[in-house]
This record gives C-alpha cells, structure tokens and sequence, in this order.
C-alpha cells in the first residue's frame, strides 16, 4: 500500500512540476538542488528532511501567488503524512520549505543546505546562468516589462548585498566569486533595458 501511494505521489510530483508555465521551477531544477545537497550532506543534521524539502519546495508555484512556500509546505505534510513520515520530521520539512520565501541566514545547517542548494543556480557558469534568468522571466511574462526590470533589480541587488552570498563554508569557497558577477552582468543587463526603455517614451 506504501509502495502504491509513494508511486502515485511521484506521479502528482511529476505532473506538477511539469506544468504549463512552469520554464525554470521544473523537476530539472528540483534534480540540480538534490546534487548540490549531496555534495553538502556532511553539513546537514537530517539529511532526508532536507532532501524531502527539495522535493517538494516548489511543488505549488504561482508567480502570481505569494504564498507559495506555505502551500508547497501543506502539501508536503499532507502527502507525506499517511506513509507514516514522523511528525517532527513533517515540522522540520515544513521550516525548510517555509526557509526558501526569504532566503535569510539561519542557525540550523540543515536550513544552510537547503538554501544553498535552492540558490545553487546563481553561481553556475554563465550561459546556464543566463538561461536560467530567461527562464524566470518567462514565468513572469505577465508582468510588462518596465515593472518586471524594476522588480528584478531590486531582487538582485538584494542578493548583491549578501555577503558572504552562501551560507555553507564550501559553496562560499568554491562559488561565491561565480554568484557576484553572474548577478552583476545581469544587473547591468537590466540597466540597459531599462534605459532602452525610458528612450523609448
């Protein structure tokens, strides 16, 4: 019976993942926080609360929407909970998933893990950078794109200001520097666009 309801949540996980819309929050970005992870494990206290938490941490994605995260969270406890998953382990999923609305810094290695993994993207080599930002514009392609340059900009100078941008010794050494410029060209992207615009008027 496990068994069957295991199969049956990966078929849902799957279907959501690949839903319309959907071009950057796809099972290809849940298999890369999973890697990253792995890589991390020896940092993590409960190592499958934190990959439970990937799986399902954007399991509900709206860009519309705000509440997100608390959604996917729900989801998560609601699936999980009649194959017999622990209820601490439940509450520690739900923190991690709740962890990725704000990105903050937390004191829980797990919540470092998590968050590092999420954010793994923006460190990576430029032209995967550069089709992960296309990739999210196109999730919000129903914001003009005057208020969508402004929206961004303010997100990236945001993550800009993180220093160090990671939270795990290990992504700080090895991609912190990749994080930075990778931001940076696009935030210089957006200024252009930005000008481009207001000539435009």
């Amino acid at each position: 019976m496990a068994e069957a309801s295991a199969v049956e949540i990966w078929r849902e996980l799957a279907a959501a993942y690949g839903a319309d819309g959907r071009f950057y929050h796809t099972l290809t970005h849940v298999e890369h926080t999973l890697d990253v992870a792995e890589q991390l494990r020896e940092v993590a206290v409960d190592f499958t609360a934190v990959q439970l938490a990937l799986w399902f941490h954007d399991v509900v994605y709206d860009p519309r929407r705000s509440d997100n995260e608390a959604e996917s969270a729900a989801y998560a406890v609601r699936v999980l909970r009649p194959l017999g998953v622990p209820d601490d382990l439940l509450a520690k999923v739900t923190n991690l998933i709740l962890a990725t609305q704000t990105h903050e810094a937390t004191n829980d290695p797990d919540g470092w893990v998590m968050l590092d993994a999420d954010l793994a993207i923006l460190s990576a080599p430029p032209a995967q950078y550069d089709a992960y930002a296309q990739a999210i514009r196109q999730e919000y392609s129903f914001v003009p794109e005057e208020a969508y340059v402004a929206g961004r900009t303010a997100v990236l100078q945001k993550f800009l200001a993180r220093k160090p941008f990671y939270l795990t010794a290990w992504m700080q050494e090895l991609r912190d520097t990749a994080v930075y410029e990778n931001l940076s060209r696009e935030l210089a992207e957006l200024e252009k666009r930005d000008t481009e615009n207001a000539e435009k008027k």
